[in-house]
């Protein structure tokens, strides 16, 4: 809209003196900035929240900061693969990676707490012997939960008719923030947990 309007400020000089170029009455792009604020909000409300139930629960910065760092990895990674896809960030794309914030810590929750009880079963082993196996025996339960979440939001990416457009960005975006947090937890978060734990 922006670019339109400039586009127009630079002919308008050289127009016949009748012509008087306005813009319309109704324009979309207020309304549009505002939803994705208003979405971009609501995402980093939802962040912060994770934040707290996670420092809640797991009591400990280190652990919390390691769990945390799926959901910025997530987001940048599908923003990545959106703009190699050509997939522009609105409303609607936000949406499914709000939709899918909660997914998107609880792969990494599962495998930080799995190295954790691996830790205090075995105080005489190092983490990077802990690490392997500890991983290993959550890994086939936590891409079967992954996936299964993620078939049952991908049917919605193909209702038909008018809502089908509006609707497909959001199981689309959700399932691949999930996609992508999974293969965080399986390589940045036992990194992380050998660095800092």
């Amino acid at each position: 809209t922006e670019a339109v309007q400039a586009a127009f400020r630079e002919v308008e000089p050289s127009l016949p003196a009748d012509v008087v170029v306005e813009p319309a009455l109704y324009q979309l792009r207020e309304f549009i900035d505002r939803g994705v604020y208003n979405v971009g909000e609501a995402l980093v409300v939802g962040a912060v929240l994770v934040l707290v139930v996670l420092f809640l629960f797991l009591l400990n910065f280190r652990t919390t900061f390691i769990t945390l760092t799926a959901i910025p990895l997530s987001i940048v990674i599908t923003g990545i693969v959106f703009y190699l896809f050509g997939v522009s960030i609105n409303v609607m794309t936000l949406g499914g990676i709000a939709v899918a914030m909660g997914e998107l810590v609880d792969d990494a929750i599962v495998v930080v707490e799995n190295i954790h009880r691996h830790q205090q079963l075995f105080p005489q082993r190092s983490l990077v012997d802990i690490i392997p196996g500890a991983v290993d025996e959550v890994g086939g339960p936590t891409i079967l939960a992954t996936f299964t979440v993620i078939a049952a939001l991908l049917p919605m990416a193909f209702v038909s008719g008018l809502m089908g457009p509006y609707m497909s960005p959001i199981p689309i975006n959700s399932s691949l923030g999930m996609a992508i947090s999974l293969l965080i937890a399986f390589t940045v978060t036992p990194w992380l947990v050998l660095r800092l734990m």
